[in-house]
């Protein structure tokens, strides 16, 4: 046997193996070592998403994974070139095919960084609205106020105009009131206006302000303008028109509705009822 001739096999073919295993080792070791560190700082940072962090780490861990196979090919002598095209051309294709999903996780990773909403709020896209309960890195879901959940992909959601009605903490509640052109205007506003600021979900700065917004047919329009807490919004809007009603009915103050008048006219002659009455004439003979 000749031992010459295994060593220089050996060093030719054994070392870069193990050179290329200690690379794949130290490899797998920076990659958790740096991706655990990146998530843990991202987990710091203000308005941090578990989810997020999550994504972003995993993307570096094998980023440095595929540098580190990348290396320990190249030193076993692989030509990494021709490799490389070869990923990237599936990676083209691959994105080309999902292009729908990965628009849908670009929309999460958008909607995660910028958070134009949050677990809880009550928000509108684009006509519907509910509150959310999840938001996840390809869709979002709500509920409606009709207890039904709707799961929206990322994509449509970052894609379409966002109503937060929560965000803010405060929701200004717009409501008319219709008197007749006979009551007393000053009096309406003033009972109209202490009736919506004896209501404990009402701030009293601003304070509650009504004025006439318009004239009706057979109505003087005054609107209400309150504040309120943003998650009060629904409750006092319901609240406020049965003491509004009490308070106007005590002050004397009528409120407007539709009256329909019919009127019946005897019309003594008439073609069209003299050609029926021929007809029928015609008929019997």
């Amino acid at each position: 046997m000749d031992f010459t001739h295994i060593i220089s096999l050996a060093a030719k073919y054994a070392i870069p193996v193990v050179i290329a295993l200690i690379i794949i080792v130290i490899g797998k070791w920076i990659a958790g070592k740096l991706s655990r560190s990146f998530e843990t700082t991202l987990n710091k940072a203000p308005k941090s998403d578990p989810s997020l962090s999550r994504f972003f780490a995993s993307i570096i861990h094998y980023l440095v994974l595929f540098a580190a196979a990348i290396a320990a090919l190249n030193v076993l002598g692989v030509d990494t070139s021709a490799l490389s095209a070869t990923i990237l051309g599936l990676g083209a294709a691959l994105a080309f095919v999902l292009q729908g999903s990965l628009s849908n996780l670009a929309g999460g990773v958008m909607l995660l960084l910028f958070r134009p909403f949050n677990i809880g709020d009550e928000i509108d896209l684009g006509g519907l609205k509910g509150v959310v309960l999840e938001i996840a890195l390809t869709a979002t879901r709500l509920k409606t106020a009709d207890n039904i959940e709707v799961i929206i992909a990322n994509g449509k959601v970052w894609g379409t105009t966002i109503r937060n009605h929560t965000s803010l903490k405060l929701r200004r509640l717009d409501i008319n009131f219709g008197i007749s052109y006979d009551g007393d205007i000053d009096k309406a506003i003033e009972v109209i206006t202490q009736a919506a600021a004896d209501n404990p979900r009402t701030h009293s700065e601003p304070a509650p302000w009504a004025k006439v917004v318009n004239l009706g047919d057979s109505s003087v329009d005054i609107q209400l303008r309150t504040w309120c807490d943003a998650k009060d919004y629904k409750a006092l809007s319901t609240e406020i028109s049965q003491p509004v009603k009490h308070a106007l009915d005590k002050a004397g103050i009528g409120i407007p509705y539709p009256h329909e008048v019919k009127i019946k006219q005897h019309v003594k002659t008439s073609k069209a009822r003299d050609r029926i009455a021929r007809l029928k004439a015609l008929n019997n003979t």
